[in-house]
């Protein structure tokens, strides 16, 4: 009798075990699944977004899915109100307002991020959660290494866009050409650009623009604009640079196709406002256009086959001063998910970050605006390497920029500008150091 009731007694405590272990195992495979596990304390995490918008905006764009993932917390934006962004970051801080994440343009780092001190190296966080920085496409991850001295990591990230050649069909119909095609080298876009530049009454057909500032910024030769150990600018004394300055500007010596305007603006509206140009290399637009476009790959140099712009990157920072660190991190880290990547890719929100193919694939699907375009056309080259960066590259780049609207008018010649720009960043540099700056 005792050996049998200590045989149901061994039978009940397995039982017991088992039936723990069982409800152990459906927690955590719920917690997996998305399901309530134990309740987080509610945390409010404010983003700083360096234009004017609003919340509702970024919140149908980025923060709904961010909070469905993270019922606890509670999202708060905080924008400029005009384009003075440094005047308001500086008032942001001398009030001790928080700010949590800030979604910079990479190029801007130098702008925004490290005036105000508000760097923070992720890396000991990154190995501490066990983040997989593989994942990533590695010409990003590169990117966000060029920012710092040494090789510190100060944000992920979020989005990218590449320049590629958009094309007015209209025009190439109108004129009996061939439309442009993936993989066309410069030599072949300039030869086409000679036959869609005529005039027919008072319009004149503009064969190939670009904007210079953007042309120069994702450059395909990964030339930076100053030596980040010396400071110098790079316009003249690298060769390179004049391989890429006179690469552009013979489509501005075709006869017809001369630079008229002075301003980003101005540029713009010749392929959007006034349509009169056959062939514009940017970044594609996400918004309805009247013009009748399409996309084909950037132009690759026939030494350089398969090598597209360099990504413009939008990164995800986590600011020195936040209170909230981890839970910062947790959220920009789920920005980087698959399935975050590949929603925001799907309203063409930006080009995805992580190496994933499916993320890639359904950029633009569910963006009206881009239906029947030749999208596949942003991920089919390589972007080219990103530059070390320099604390001055913006200055530096500025200067290019206000002599090249000259000599795309013929006033210039290549060497002269590129002595002129190294001449004035270096003037600029000089004023900006001796400020403290």
């Amino acid at each position: 009798m005792a050996k049998r009731n200590g045989t149901i007694l061994i039978v009940l405590v397995l039982a017991l075990a088992i039936m723990a272990a069982g409800c152990s195992g459906g927690q955590e495979g719920g917690q997996a699944d998305g399901q309530a596990g134990p309740a987080a304390e509610p945390v409010t995490i404010t983003f700083y977004l360096p234009y004017a918008g609003d919340t509702a905006t970024f919140m149908e764009q980025y923060g709904n899915a961010i909070v469905k993932k993270f019922p606890h917390v509670t999202i708060k934006t905080v924008h400029p109100p005009d384009t003075n962004v440094a005047g308001h970051l500086a008032n942001v801080l001398s009030s001790q307002e928080p700010i949590d994440i800030f979604l910079n343009g990479d190029t801007n780092h130098y702008r925004y991020i490290t005036p105000f001190q508000y760097q923070y190296d992720l890396t000991a966080m990154i190995k501490t959660k066990g983040y997989d920085l593989s994942r990533l496409e590695p010409s990003t991850l590169e990117a966000v290494k060029a920012l710092a001295p040494n090789g510190e990591i100060y944000a992920l990230p979020l989005r990218m866009n590449v320049m590629s050649l958009l094309y007015n069909k209209d025009i190439f119909d109108k004129f009996g050409v061939p439309y442009p095609t993936d993989g066309m080298t410069w030599d072949e876009a300039y030869e086409l650009a000679k036959r869609v530049t005529r005039k027919e009454g008072d319009t004149q057909y503009r064969g190939f623009i670009t904007q210079s500032y953007s042309i120069a910024w994702q450059n395909q030769l990964s030339l930076g604009f100053a030596d980040p150990k010396t400071d110098k600018p790079l316009f003249y004394t690298d060769e390179r640079w004049a391989q890429v300055v006179q690469n552009i500007n013979r489509f501005y010596e075709i006869p017809g196709n001369a630079l008229v305007e002075g301003s980003f603006t101005g540029i713009n509206n010749l392929f959007y406002k006034t349509k009169v140009a056959a062939m514009y290399a940017a970044s594609i637009p996400g918004t309805a256009q009247e013009v009748n476009w399409d996309v084909v790959t950037l132009p690759e140099f026939s030494n350089l086959r398969g090598v597209g712009s360099q990504a413009s990157l939008t990164l995800a920072y986590i600011v020195s001063n936040s209170k909230h660190k981890e839970q910062a991190f947790d959220i920009i880290a789920y920005m980087t998910s698959d399935e975050y990547q590949t929603e925001m890719a799907k309203k063409a929100l930006g080009l995805p970050v992580i190496k994933t193919q499916s993320a890639k694939d359904a950029f633009g699907q569910d963006n009206p605006n881009l239906k029947g375009k030749n999208l596949k056309a942003l991920t089919k080259n390589k972007p080219a390497a990103p530059f070390p960066q320099s604390p001055y590259q913006a200055i530096t780049n500025n200067q290019l920029e206000k002599l090249w609207y000259q000599l795309g008018k013929g006033q210039l010649d290549v060497n002269t500008t590129l002595r002129m720009a190294q001449e004035n960043a270096l003037k600029e540099i000089e004023k900006l150091k001796a400020s403290g700056q």
